[in-house]
């Protein structure tokens, strides 16, 4: 078990952080959340009503496979921050290859993965563009989430802090040629270990990178020629 985790029994320090989003994000999700049009009422409302079930789909498994892959193979035995993760769909697929697992997302989804917790198994409530804790991952997971970041770079950045120095990021995106953008600002400030591109049978794309930040710490195993 890495060192860098506090066990669920500690109580490590969880929460949020309202002063993480810049004034004019802050603003208008006051005004969403006003005439009830804030995406975490609309995103709770359709997970109760199963809107998302599909996720659990054979034709979505293959991304999720490929980021447990990395997990498993970067930071074996290590621990993994799910940012965005739904009702714990990517944490099944980890099938023991972390030692502590903490995911986050809105209050039905965890309501629904609560479950499956226990003692290195936790789900809290929080909005990713606000959460904050004093832990520290080795493995940080974007799962089809890091669209939600209301300015990209800045929340990754932001993530950087929960990641030890050594730490590994796993993001996956839809491939949408709007997501380039995305990739680019991300190829400025980190370093791709390696990258697939998952084409499934009804031909939706997905790209899955594993990448470090610039100066990170951490050694790949050796590669055979």
């Amino acid at each position: 078990m890495s060192s860098r985790l506090s066990s669920a029994s500690a109580h490590p320090a969880v929460g949020t952080d309202p002063q993480a989003l810049p004034w004019r994000a802050r603003l208008a999700r006051a005004v969403r959340r006003a005439l009830h049009m804030d995406r975490e009422r609309r995103w709770n409302t359709e997970y109760a009503s199963g809107g998302w079930d599909w996720l659990r789909n054979l034709d979505e498994r293959a991304h999720h496979s490929v980021l447990a892959g990395y997990a498993a193979y970067l930071k074996p035995g290590g621990s993994l921050l799910d940012v965005g993760c739904g009702e714990g769909v990517f944490q099944e697929q980890l099938r023991g290859a972390v030692a502590c697992y903490l995911g986050v997302d809105f209050e039905e989804p965890i309501q629904r993965a609560q479950a499956k917790a226990n003692a290195v198994t936790r789900f809290v409530v929080g909005d990713m563009n606000e959460f904050t804790t004093t832990e520290r991952f080795d493995i940080i997971v974007f799962n089809e989430s890091i669209y939600y970041l209301h300015d990209t770079l800045a929340g990754v950045r932001r993530y950087e802090s929960m990641l030890a120095s050594d730490g590994v990021l796993l993001v996956s995106m839809h491939g949408k040629e709007r997501n380039d953008a995305l990739w680019a600002a991300l190829d400025t400030r980190y370093t791709t270990l390696d990258r697939v591109t998952i084409t499934n049978a009804r031909d939706v794309r997905w790209t899955v990178k594993a990448m470090v930040p610039h100066g990170s710490t951490f050694q790949m195993a050796t590669q055979a020629p």
